[in-house]
C-alpha cells in the first residue's frame, strides 16, 4: 500500500462484511448493493491490499491468512469512523440501532426481558438479536464485533474485556407443590436420596454445583434428568417426584406450584456480569444501553 490516501474508506466496509458474511451475494444484500458493485469492490480491495483476500469455494468464498488477520484492524477503523461521526449526544427517541447480545434462557428470562421492555418505551426503534451464549466462541465473536454485549456468569467471562456487575441469585432447591416431603425441612440425606433434575448447558454433564459441595461433606446425589434450559423445567417438577436446585430467580414466579426450600447444604452465589469489547465503549448508542443495564440491575437488587 503505497499511499493510504488513494485508498477509498468505503472498501474497508466492504471488506467487513464480506470477512462476515463470506458470501458476495449476502454481502451484497447487507450493504444494499448489486453482486457485480460487491466484486468490483472486492477487486479493488485485492489490489490496495496486493493479496487475494478471499478463495472461491463450493461454500462460498474462504479468506485467506491475510485476510483473517486483518479481521480486527478493520473492525477497529470502522468504529473509530463511526464514534467520529456519532453525535456525542445519544437521542433515544430516534435512535435505530441493532443491538446484539448473548445470554442463556436464565440471562434473558430474567434480565434481557426487563431490559427489553424499559428500551422499547425509551427508544422504540431499536432492535435487538438475542442469540445463544457460546462460552468457548464468545472471546472471538467479541473481538470480530459479532455480538455487542454478553450477559453471563462471571465464571464465564473472557478475561481483559470491559465488564460490570449486574445482580447475584441464590440457589434453591424445589419439588412439586403435590409432593410428599412438600413443606417439610428436609434433612440433607432426604434430600439425596430424591431423583434430582439438573440444568446444565453441556450434554454428557450429570455433576454441577450442588454436587461438588456434596462432594466437600462426603455425600453423593443421583440426578436422574439433565436439560439444557429452565424452559421446561417447572413442567418437569410439577408433574413428578423429581426434585432440583436451580436459581430463585428462575423458580420464584412458580411458588404456587413448587414448593420452594433453602438446600440443606451452603451453596455459592451467581453473580451476573455484562461484558463487551473495549472498541464499543466509547460509541453512543453502547454507552447509553450499559446506563439502561445499571438502572435494570439496580432495581432487581432492590429487595433481594
Amino acid at each position: 500500500m503505497d499511499n493510504i490516501r488513494s485508498v477509498d474508506l468505503n472498501l474497508l466496509t466492504v471488506l467487513d462484511v464480506l470477512l462476515s458474511e463470506q458470501s458476495v451475494s449476502r454481502a451484497g444484500k447487507r450493504l444494499n448493493l448489486s453482486q457485480p458493485a460487491v466484486s468490483g469492490s472486492l477487486k479493488r480491495l485485492r489490489a490496495t491490499f496486493n493479496d487475494p483476500l478471499f478463495i472461491r469455494t463450493q461454500q462460498g468464498i474462504r479468506p485467506t491468512p491475510f485476510a483473517l488477520e486483518l479481521i480486527g484492524p478493520v473492525k477497529a477503523v470502522l468504529h473509530d469512523i463511526e464514534a467520529i461521526f456519532s453525535t456525542t449526544e445519544f437521542v433515544p427517541h430516534s435512535a435505530d440501532n441493532t443491538i446484539v447480545i448473548a445470554g442463556t434462557d436464565y440471562a434473558q428470562t430474567t434480565f434481557l426481558a426487563p431490559l427489553m421492555s424499559h428500551v422499547q418505551k425509551a427508544a422504540p426503534n431499536i432492535r435487538f438479536s438475542i442469540v445463544s451464549t457460546d462460552n468457548d466462541q464468545m472471546p472471538e465473536q467479541l473481538n470480530r464485533q459479532e455480538i455487542d454485549f454478553a450477559v453471563t456468569v462471571a465464571e464465564m467471562a473472557p478475561a481483559d474485556v470491559p465488564s460490570f456487575d449486574l445482580f447475584e441469585d441464590r440457589y434453591v432447591g424445589a419439588l412439586s407443590a403435590s409432593h410428599p416431603l412438600a413443606g417439610q425441612d428436609l434433612s440433607l440425606d432426604e434430600f439425596c436420596s430424591l431423583d434430582h433434575v439438573l440444568v446444565t448447558p453441556s450434554s454428557d454433564g450429570f455433576y454441577g454445583p450442588t454436587d461438588e459441595a456434596l462432594a466437600a461433606v462426603g455425600k453423593t446425589r443421583r440426578v436422574a434428568v439433565t436439560l439444557p434450559n429452565f424452559l421446561s423445567l417447572p413442567n418437569i417438577l410439577r408433574e413428578s417426584r423429581f426434585v432440583t436446585v436451580a436459581p430463585e430467580r428462575i423458580l420464584s414466579p412458580f411458588s404456587d406450584q413448587l414448593f420452594i426450600f433453602a438446600p440443606p447444604i451452603p451453596l455459592p452465589k451467581i453473580s451476573m456480569i455484562c461484558v463487551w469489547h473495549e472498541l464499543s465503549s466509547r460509541l453512543p448508542a453502547h454507552s447509553w444501553l450499559r446506563e439502561r443495564m445499571a438502572e435494570i440491575a439496580s432495581d432487581m437488587t432492590l429487595g433481594f
